[in-house]
């Protein structure tokens, strides 16, 4: 009798323990409902402009939130409870909900990732649960929503400079969207871009444009990301590939004609990408900078292409594309002092007898001057406060003689 008497006290025992913790799943239940008619009081509180009592309520809603966590909690850590997908499916809601409104973040930073990770196991625990027309049309539900925060999420990390954790929401949107078997390659872009150009951290942006790659998603972006980032650890092997790879497969996107030409000038090898540049300038007549690269390229004293006429020609053009750039006047200015101090360094190397070589080396320097002046000068008109422009200028009123206007020059820096 004893032993009979003990079993059921046993078996007693933990049909109690069984109870307690499906007690706490529906107490996590009934305190959400109570935290949702808070919620909903005070959204109508609100649209009355009664700011005061609306956030009274939350504050209630935020009590048995709390509590809604605490036993939702509790059952998701008993044996008898945490594989059972019911569980997971009230713990997904009640997560999603402390992450979705800002007056219960801070019940748990990590709510909207916990939220996800619940309804991705009620799949995995339990399918025949997930498939059940009205369990699958309110899990669908909410990882969209889930799948929208991090998208808001995202934007807002962005906004505030914080790149790191703008790049894992957006990784999590796409994460959050494939449980509902849908692909947001677009997120995964996004993520990649941020990771390249802001967090200057180029590894990840070449294992999300990998990933792209992989899932077959193909968009001119993912090779340019690959050979910016590429460039900038300096895989220019790499770097060449995706360009040449990106271009066959999309010849007219712009974007990869202006990764081709600087990789190209950064390897310095401009006589294979000059045609190119000039395609471009043609294509985009009302834009001044690929007439400025190309004049760039041909007065390089150290390229191979090196041509000051031709330099002449495209920096012109550049000028009556947009008569307001100061680059390209400083660069023809800057063409002719060189010319002009290759002369009189010169001049200056000449034996002491050579005086007729010496005034005629002189003599052209001054030329080049000449040419030089109406160039810089009018680049100090555009930008009066650049040092290097105006010191250029000084050089040149001085070679000239012109002394009246150098110091005149040295007093407006003053």
């Amino acid at each position: 009798m004893k032993k009979v008497t003990l079993l059921i006290v046993m078996l007693a025992f933990f049909a109690n323990v069984s109870m307690a913790q499906n007690k706490e799943r529906v107490n996590a239940f009934n305190y959400n409902k109570n935290a949702q008619g808070y919620i909903t009081t005070a959204e109508q509180l609100a649209k009355q402009n009664r700011a005061d009592k609306a956030a009274k309520q939350m504050s209630f809603a935020k009590i048995e939130l709390g509590k809604a966590k605490a036993s939702i909690d509790l059952a998701a850590e008993n044996e008898e409870t945490k594989n059972e997908a019911r569980t997971w499916h009230y713990y997904g809601i009640v997560y999603y909900k402390i992450a979705a409104y800002p007056d219960f973040n801070d019940l748990d930073p990590e709510a909207l990732d916990k939220s996800l990770n619940a309804f991705i196991k009620i799949i995995e625990l339990d399918p025949a649960y997930a498939n059940d027309r009205q369990n699958m049309f309110d899990i669908y539900q909410h990882i969209q929503s889930i799948t929208s925060n991090y998208f808001n999420k995202g934007a807002v990390a962005y906004e505030n400079g914080e790149y790191k954790e703008a790049i894992d929401c957006y990784m999590s949107a796409y994460k959050s969207n494939l449980v509902i078997g849908q692909k947001d390659n677009e997120a995964l872009l996004i993520a990649a871009q941020i990771a390249l150009y802001n967090a200057k951290d180029y590894e990840t942006a070449i294992a999300i444009c990998n990933q792209l790659l992989a899932e077959q998603y193909e968009s001119p972006k993912v090779y340019q990301f690959l050979a910016v980032a590429n460039s900038q650890l300096g895989n220019d092997e790499d770097m060449l590939k995706y360009i040449n790879e990106g271009r066959a497969k999309f010849p007219e996107d712009d974007n990869l004609v202006n990764e081709q030409i600087n990789a190209y000038l950064k390897l310095k090898r401009e006589a294979e990408i000059i045609d190119q540049i000039k395609e471009m300038a043609n294509k985009n007549s009302n834009n001044s900078i690929y007439c400025l690269i190309i004049g760039t390229i041909y007065s390089n004293q150290e390229s191979e292409i090196y041509n000051v006429d031709s330099a002449l020609v495209y920096y012109n053009r550049a000028i009556e594309i947009n008569p307001s750039d100061e680059n390209a006047y400083i660069n023809v200015g800057s063409m002719y002092i060189d010319k002009s101090a290759a002369l009189i360094n010169k001049a200056n190397e000449l034996p002491l007898d050579k005086f007729k070589e010496y005034d005629a080396l002189i003599a052209e320097a001054k030329v080049f001057d000449e040419k030089a002046l109406p160039y810089v000068e009018k680049a100090y008109e555009l930008v009066p406060t650049d040092d290097a422009i105006r010191q250029a200028l000084r050089t040149l009123y001085v070679r000239l003689k012109m002394m009246d206007k150098a110091r005149a020059l040295e007093a407006a820096a003053e």
